[in-house]
């Protein structure tokens, strides 16, 4: 009887040690791609049993359809806006994520995008690079002291709220699913302050960042009407998913001087079309989305991503599974 071989296509790369442990699995067939275009994967998407995407690939509901095989897919990641759920859920297809694998990286950037914003680090490097030695056009801002408006106390928001008390920062935090501060880890406790709304968190915070799912629910959640609550002079970041923030509003409260700056990692639509008003603006700080890109978490991230395939198909386990 020949050997039956579950076919696993890996379509926007994974990391070596992922890679190692889907290897040495003799029963997988692996078919490892740095990038698939859309295209091609509906010609071939019918072959595999199970498909691995990070952020780059979209699983539509065509693609699902044509994946007659497909017993698993896994997101090699946090958010899961790239693939169709509900589809997935109607053809009984299981998606998993790796949700808390890259969640330091992600925090650790949105920290990093607070004190770039504060001390405008890149303005003051694009000058000195043209040249010239400004001083006196970039004077900074201390985060000790200031309050930080976090929303969404998940697993990136609860490592932000805890770096951010080590900075000597106030905490402030909204979550639907967080009502008090006896929900935290014991380490928080005490010492963020659980709000019952967005707007309280608004009104309070010096800089507010954002660590929602993009969802249909909080599709534009900060709008005209609720970024009318922030304090005059806020700061903003955004280091979850494009579609949380409504751009063209930002850019409008950014030129006013509502907003005094923002610092976006993630954009409604990616990659950005120039010209675009949150990158060309010179009081906002830009990154390609790079809240994961580490090389620890994207190590993390293929570790995970296959082990819980692993014990899928194997053992029979649900590990990360969503729907």
């Amino acid at each position: 009887m020949a050997e039956h071989f579950l076919k696993i296509l890996i379509t926007d790369g994974m990391a070596s040690d992922g890679l190692s442990i889907l290897k040495s699995e003799k029963s997988f067939d692996l078919d490892v791609r740095k990038a698939t275009e859309a295209e091609e994967l509906l010609n071939i998407i019918s072959q595999y049993d199970c498909l691995v995407v990070r952020s780059a690939t979209k699983v539509t509901k065509e693609v699902l359809e044509k994946g007659k095989q497909l017993k698993l897919i896994c997101r090699a990641g946090a958010g899961v806006d790239n693939i169709d759920m509900s589809a997935a859920k109607a053809l009984k297809i299981p998606v998993m994520s790796t949700a808390s694998a890259n969640s330091l990286a992600a925090a650790e950037h949105a920290i990093a995008l607070m004190f770039a914003m504060f001390r405008q680090i890149p303005h003051a490097h694009k000058t000195l690079q043209d040249g010239k030695w400004d001083r006196a056009s970039f004077m900074g801002t201390e985060v000790t002291g200031k309050t930080l408006g976090i929303l969404g106390l998940g697993n990136i928001g609860k490592l932000v709220a805890e770096r951010a008390l080590g900075l000597k920062m106030n905490v402030v935090g909204f979550d639907p699913l967080v009502k008090s501060d006896s929900s935290l880890p014991i380490f928080l406790r005490g010492h963020v302050k659980v709000e019952n709304s967005v707007d309280a968190v608004l009104r309070q915070a010096d800089v507010l960042t954002i660590h929602l799912p993009i969802t249909p629910e909080t599709k534009n959640f900060l709008n005209r009407d609720r970024l009318g609550f922030l304090k005059e002079g806020a700061w903003i970041i955004n280091c979850a998913r494009g579609g949380l923030v409504d751009e063209s509003v930002v850019c409008e409260l950014l030129d006013s001087g509502k907003i005094r700056g923002v610092a976006f990692d993630v954009f409604e639509k990616e990659p950005v079309a120039h010209p675009h008003c949150l990158v060309t603006h010179p009081k906002a700080i830009v990154t390609p989305h790079l809240g994961a890109s580490t090389h620890e978490a994207q190590n993390r991230v293929g570790i995970t991503a296959a082990q819980q395939i692993t014990d899928f198909f194997i053992r029979g386990e649900q590990t990360g599974v969503l729907n």
